[in-house]
């Protein structure tokens, strides 16, 4: 693995248990006593291991779905993914989830700001039957700031902010870490 790869393994590695922490202690927590002291804990949730061969199996679509961990406890406030982009998909914007994207492979450019427009394109259900209701997708951005994003290189995209990438060169790879 070469240092680039390590070092963005790290950096999603330590934004997932941060989100994890920092979602953890954002709730009421309901083991602290009645006169605010910490020292009655919860159990901590299990660490999650993902080795390298079921990582580029998730980006090389070779499962079937792009979320390498979708948090089970509290809200379900965060979400791991391993993404890829081969061709220029639909813009999104998230009404719920922030996304915390780091690149891992090829480069693109990332529109954000702006609005949505051209046809929409979101979908109805998931294609487990479920509801499409918390992200809205459309043909393209219009207005908004385009930069160039490349490997090492790391986003955070607040809720309700269109983003889309366009003139991707890859295959481009991108962790990205949901959270509300």
């Amino acid at each position: 693995m070469n240092g680039k790869v390590r070092a963005g393994l790290i950096l999603a590695v330590a934004t997932f248990a941060f989100l994890g922490m920092a979602s953890a202690q954002s709730g009421t927590d309901s083991s602290k006593k009645a006169n605010g002291d910490a020292s009655v804990s919860s159990p901590l949730p299990p660490v999650k291991y993902f080795p390298k061969k079921e990582v580029e199996a998730t980006f090389n679509h070779e499962r079937d779905s792009e979320t390498l961990y979708d948090s089970d406890y509290g809200s379900k406030s965060y979400k791991v993914k391993a993404s890829r982009r081969i061709k220029v998909m639909a813009a999104e914007t998230h009404s719920v989830w922030t996304d915390v994207i780091y690149v891992t492979r090829g480069s693109a450019t990332l529109v954000t700001g702006g609005k949505l427009a051209g046809k929409d394109e979101t979908p109805a259900t998931f294609p487990d039957g479920t509801p499409y209701l918390e992200t809205k997708m459309a043909e393209r951005i219009e207005g908004g700031e385009s930069r160039r994003v490349s490997v090492g290189d790391v986003v955070v995209v607040p809720a309700g902010t269109p983003h889309w990438f366009t003139e991707i060169e890859g295959p481009f790879w991108f962790f990205n870490v949901k959270t509300r």
